[in-house]
């Protein structure tokens, strides 16, 4: 095998054979060794030689021990003493960085390295994984001619099952424990259809089209092996993300383009009340430009989180809501939205109730990171004033959480009732489950949706057309 220049080249392997020193020793044969004639020791030496480090300490303790072996130790530098002085030195040089400058490290002997590399730089300076890394390999596994179709066959075309009567067992199918009221009930396996306590029975899989379900599903340990190579294959072909978006007029033809509910029960409804908030906001912004987002700001924005959120209270004000959270990619498009919970408490001197849509500009990579923890905090201030139909709310607030902290800055169009100035505290957190049945892989966390190693789910096309409508507005 020859190595140049940090690259292997295998077409030489024939040569290596012949240049080799070492003659294979089948350890595994019963057979005794033939002794070579004369019994020449030299000879022996000279057929067979082993490779191993004779300051190996795995080879030392295998009992072997010949002192009339001719070697050369290569010669090298020892462990230093252990003793007070020396860990003490080695403690202070950690603390202060003096060891990363150490002479004797730059004298190591270095492995060669492969010139290929994964990672590259975004035009800000970010470092980013190559989008070779995204394009899968593999051939499809749906199409007859696909590796192992033949395999997951029975899988893909599996009929849904009769469920068993509740009566039919009285332990689990799998682990024989008794079922009982409270600690171990019965749950069904989606799709066997036996019956499994709480434990056998923990993980949830997307099922195969036949069974006509887009959420994943409660199924056994025994089915969830069996179902868990296929995920990626109805990832992008069953999930509710992989759909397109059924509701996506939002004129005055529909009744829910309307008014913007402040709960959504599914990234649909987010997804469709984000696109509803951002066309109503080109609307008010087209009217009276004064009251609109700077152009600079949002151009600057590293996100965008948009919410509907409802408030109401004397002197102590109560806020509720929920949204969604999209990033800007290193090369200008928006990245896979992830759905946000959003509950709040206001103090100071304000009166009333009124329903908010709330864009919030994420304007640096700090306040995106913000929002991929699974709960984080704001705290700001702002003032608010709502008199029937139209209405506006400026707020600028200062979030933390376990990922990192941000500024953000807040506009929004109100209706209602309100007047008030207050210092306004929330929590909002991740909804981890509707991001679970909106695109059924249970391994994906907020970080791979806003950080852009999800695609682009096709249910979210009506979002993406309303920031396209959004910023060429601003371009003109």
């Amino acid at each position: 095998m020859a190595a140049s220049e940090g690259k292997i080249s295998y077409a030489s392997l024939s040569n290596l054979e012949k240049e080799s020193k070492f003659t294979y020793v089948d350890d595994f044969d019963d057979t005794a060794w033939s002794a070579p004639e004369g019994n020449n020791s030299e000879a022996l030496n000279q057929k067979v030689s082993y490779p191993f480090p004779v300051d190996s300490e795995d080879f030392m303790d295998g009992g072997y021990d010949s002192g009339e072996d001719q070697y050369t130790p290569a010669p090298r530098n020892g462990p230093p003493e252990v003793n007070m002085k020396n860990v003490l030195s080695g403690i202070f040089a950690i603390l202060t960085g003096r060891n990363k400058d150490h002479p004797g490290l730059n004298s190591l002997p270095q492995l060669p390295s492969s010139n290929v590399s994964f990672l590259g730089s975004a035009k800000n300076g970010e470092t980013v994984l190559h989008s070779s890394v995204y394009i899968p390999s593999a051939p499809p596994l749906l199409e007859q001619n696909a590796f192992n179709y033949n395999a997951y066959k029975e899988v893909l075309e599996a009929e849904p099952p009769e469920w068993l009567p509740d009566s039919s067992t009285t332990v689990c199918m799998q682990c024989n424990a008794p079922f009982t009221a409270l600690t171990r009930g019965r749950h069904h396996c989606r799709f066997c259809g036996g019956i499994f306590c709480r434990v056998c029975s923990k993980g949830r899989c997307l099922l195969p089209a036949k069974f006509r379900e887009r959420n994943p599903q409660r199924v056994c340990d025994t089915c969830y092996d069996r179902l868990d190579p296929l995920q990626g294959v109805f990832i992008n072909t069953i999930s509710n993300a992989a759909q397109v978006a059924k509701h996506d007029v939002m004129d005055w033809t529909c009744s829910r383009g309307w008014l913007n509910l402040p709960i959504g029960l599914s990234m649909e409804h987010e997804i469709y009340k984000s696109s509803n908030t951002l066309r109503s906001y080109c609307q008010v912004s087209r009217l009276k430009p004064e009251m609109s987002i700077p152009a600079a700001v949002l151009k600057g924005a590293r996100g965008l989180a948009i919410l509907t959120v409802v408030k109401a209270g004397v002197l102590l004000g109560y806020k509720l809501g929920t949204g969604l959270v999209v990033a800007r990619r290193s090369d200008g498009s928006w990245s896979a939205p992830s759905a946000i919970l959003s509950v709040g408490l206001g103090w100071g001197a304000q009166v009333g109730g009124e329903l908010m849509d709330f864009i919030i500009v994420l304007h640096d990579t700090k306040a995106v990171k913000t929002f991929c923890s699974r709960m984080h905090f704001s705290l700001g201030a702002g003032c608010s004033a709502a008199a029937g139909p139209i209405g506006r709310v400026v707020e600028a607030d200062m979030r933390a959480g376990e990922k990192g902290s941000g500024m953000c800055y807040t506009y929004s169009c109100s209706k209602g009732a309100f007047v008030g100035v207050s210092l306004e505290g929330n929590i909002v957190a991740t909804r981890m489950d509707t991001n679970l049945r909106f695109y059924g892989d249970p391994y994906l966390t907020t970080a791979d949706i806003l950080l852009g190693t999800v695609d682009r789910p096709k249910a979210a096309e009506p979002l993406y057309a309303a920031l396209r409508d959004l910023y060429s507005k601003l371009r003109c």
